[in-house]
This record gives C-alpha cells, sequence and structure tokens, in this order.
C-alpha cells in the first residue's frame, strides 16, 4: 500500500491528538490558557506538508460552484443539534485568549461543558497575545451568539455578572471531550461550586481514547460555525479589505498566504533534510512554489505580515501585486486597529480568499482550513519539497483526504 493512503488512513482518528502535540499544558493562570509550544508543533503538521496526495486538477476558480462561498449546512447524522428547554443549574466561565484561531476552540469546549452540565455559559473578556484586553461583544457579535445558542445553552454577557463575583473552580478540560469525561471529572465539581472556569487544552498522545470523542461534537460545530460570528463593525472592515484585493484582480480574485518575519525566528521553524520533511517555508521558497505552478505574473496575493520588508522582497518582484496590511488598508484604518483586530482580520482574509497557500504548519492553518470547509472554499495549496509542477500534488490532504474534523459538521 502506498505510504500516503497509509497515513491518509489514520489521520482522522489521530487529528485531535496530533493538535495536542502543538499545545502545551503546563501553564495555566488567569490570563493565558494555551501558547504554541516552542518544540512540540515540529511534527503536528508534517505528513500535511510532506504526504500530498492526488486531487482534481487545480486552478483559479473563475468558474464558481453554486456552494462556493456559502455556509453549508450544518448537520449531526442528518439533523441539527436539539433545541430544549434548558434550566441552568450554575455558571460556566471560560477564558478566550491569544489569537482567533485558539478563540473557535476555547468557545467549542466551553460550550460542550455548559451543554452536557447545565450551566449558563458567561462570555468572557479576551485577552490578546501581548495582554491587550477586549470585551467579547468588542470582538464578536454577542447578540448573534446569544440568539444562535438559544435553546441549546444558556447564554448570558454581563459586565459585572454574578458568576464573576464568585469563587469558581478551574477545570482542565481536553478539546472534543466527550459527555461522560465531562460528567465524571468535572460534573462533581460543578455540583458543589456551581461554577467552574473551564481551561481547554489540546489531547496529547497520552490521553485516554475514551475522554475524547473522535469526531466534532454537534455543538462544537454549531458554536463554531453558526453562532461565532464577527461584530457587524469588524466584519464590514474586512469585507472591505477583501473588495480592495479583488478590485486589483480582472478576475476578481486573490491568493492568501499566512506568512511573518517571526515564523522563522522560532523553534518551531524546523526541518529534517534527510527525512525530506519541512514544517514551514519562507517568502522566496513560497515564491518559486507559485511560479513552479503556474501562477501568472498578474496574480493579486495578500500576505497576512503587516509591513513590507526585505524578506518579501523576491515575492513582490516575481508577483507585483503582492500586499500587505499596511499596503491595503488605509493609513488611518492601520492606525485605529489593534494588534488584536489585525490577526483577526488576517484569520478571517485567509478563511475567504480563493486561494489559500499557508507558509506555517500549526492551529492558525488548521482553524482556517476549517472555516474555509464550511464555506466549500476548499482550495488549499500546501508548498512541499517535491519538484511536482503540478499543483493537484500540492493540495492540503486536509481536503484531499477529506481528513479534517469540521467534515464532521456538515451534510454532504
Amino acid at each position: 500500500m502506498d505510504i500516503r493512503e497509509i497515513m491518509g488512513a489514520v489521520l482522522t482518528f489521530s487529528m485531535f491528538l496530533m493538535l495536542g502535540n502543538m499545545i502545551k499544558r503546563d501553564h495555566f493562570d488567569a490570563d493565558v490558557l494555551l501558547d504554541v509550544h516552542p518544540m512540540a508543533s515540529s511534527y503536528a503538521y508534517q505528513e500535511d506538508f510532506t504526504q500530498m496526495s492526488r486531487h482534481s486538477l487545480f486552478q483559479l476558480p473563475v468558474d464558481k460552484s453554486k456552494k462556493y462561498g456559502q455556509r453549508s449546512k450544518l448537520c449531526w447524522n442528518n439533523s441539527s443539534p436539539t433545541k430544549e428547554g434548558v434550566q441552568s443549574k450554575g455558571f460556566v466561565t471560560f477564558p478566550l485568549t491569544d489569537g482567533p484561531e485558539y478563540h473557535v476552540s476555547q468557545v467549542a469546549n466551553a460550550v460542550l461543558v455548559a451543554k452536557y452540565l447545565g450551566g449558563t455559559l458567561v462570555l468572557p473578556e479576551i485577552i490578546g497575545n501581548k495582554g491587550e484586553k477586549r470585551r467579547f461583544h468588542e470582538i464578536y457579535d454577542a447578540d448573534k451568539f446569544i440568539t444562535s445558542m438559544s435553546g441549546v445553552i444558556q447564554v448570558e454577557a454581563r459586565k459585572h455578572h454574578e458568576a464573576l463575583a464568585k469563587k469558581s473552580i478551574d477545570v482542565k478540560v481536553p478539546y472534543n471531550a466527550n459527555r461522560n469525561y465531562i460528567m465524571h471529572n468535572v460534573g462533581p465539581i460543578f455540583q458543589t461550586t456551581q461554577n467552574v472556569r473551564v481551561i481547554s487544552y489540546f489531547p496529547s498522545s497520552t490521553t485516554k481514547l475514551a475522554d475524547v470523542d473522535k469526531d466534532t461534537n454537534p455543538y462544537s460545530c454549531w458554536a463554531m460555525f453558526e453562532a461565532l460570528r464577527l461584530k457587524p463593525e469588524l466584519q464590514k472592515l474586512v469585507d472591505s479589505i477583501v473588495g480592495s484585493l479583488r478590485s486589483h484582480d480582472p478576475n476578481g480574485q486573490f491568493v492568501a498566504i499566512d506568512y511573518k518575519t517571526e515564523m522563522l525566528g522560532t523553534s518551531t521553524c524546523q526541518s529534517n533534510a534527510n527525512e525530506g520533511m519541512k514544517n514551514c517555508y519562507n517568502p522566496v521558497e513560497i515564491a518559486q512554489f507559485l511560479q513552479r505552478i503556474g501562477y501568472p505574473r498578474d496574480s493579486t496575493i495578500y500576505v497576512t505580515q503587516s509591513k513590507a520588508d526585505r524578506s518579501l522582497g523576491l515575492l513582490k518582484d516575481l508577483y507585483p501585486k503582492t500586499f500587505t496590511k499596511e499596503e491595503i488598508m488605509q493609513e488611518a484604518k492601520m492606525g485605529e486597529t489593534s494588534e488584536l483586530e489585525q490577526a483577526i482580520i488576517d484569520f478571517h482574509i485567509c478563511s475567504v480568499s480563493e486561494v489559500f497557500v499557508p507558509a506555517k504548519s500549526g492551529l492558525f492553518y488548521a482553524n482556517v482550513v476549517g472555516n474555509r470547509i464550511a464555506t466549500s472554499r476548499i482550495d488549499v495549496l500546501v508548498p512541499a519539497q517535491i519538484t511536482s509542477n503540478l499543483a493537484q500534488d500540492h493540495v492540503s490532504s486536509f481536503v484531499a483526504k477529506a481528513s479534517h474534523p469540521a467534515y464532521a459538521c456538515f451534510c454532504q
């Protein structure tokens, strides 16, 4: 059997365990929930960056299908989450920290705990990578979230909620924990205190498989892909930037590349030449990759790096219509936008571009692909150390193998 087929067969079941290899679990306090482990992510997605699968011939989607860009129908065994009457038995709080790629998973896990324990979920304050603090409704649409979760769980968003005045007990819960785990490990604490604070972590290879669900839970699906939306003003800004990018292309399309200079300055950007493995790529390699698979010189490209620097030189030479946030946003808007908001803008632009090219493996890549699957934007190309000039040899295995957990959320 082809080694790619073997790896593809185990990828779905081990997805959450591989995510766990990226996240350290030994640092939890009031301000920080999850940090990328400096050494742990080198293996997490190496399969996706080296085990490429055959796919239908890739090209920029000039002729888009009717489903392209439209939100897919959420389902679980062809049914939506049960919307039954609920009565609160206490409060479930949780920290929302770091960037948007973490927010998705943190919200989903807190919803699971609140659902199974019958608690009221209290929307949290958001704390960015550098300590920036924002209220939930300043970034996300709180009214939309509360309305969408109505009948599934109770959700409240009060600045001085009574739950925050009571002493809560921190409980560590593996991402996508199943009902049995939550009832047996969190339930007794919740019954005693009526107030728990969910600290999410990603399962490691030592986590019991019986503690987590193989597929994404329907309530998690509902929270991630239906309830959690940007506040209208921030969504309008994202739409404006996307519109500007598309205006530079004759076909109204653009490629988004997730690359920041600091990526190459971290120990997570490693390669193993002997095994042909590499988990991140610099702009020169990406430019050569795009040229090799036949991208035209006049393609419009968005790079998540805030400002242009020398590292983008060759990419800009080969593709003059390459833009950073500073170049595509109005100067006034750029100055008014915080680092947390800029990270969220990047996440959502990468989620809606016609093509997405990740320069580095990690949670940002994984959750952007999840968002793209939700709207049938499945054109994701991953650079690889192979000589093929055929784009279909570089399609993300998340898509080529339909191995991403998000596929369990949607009806076929």
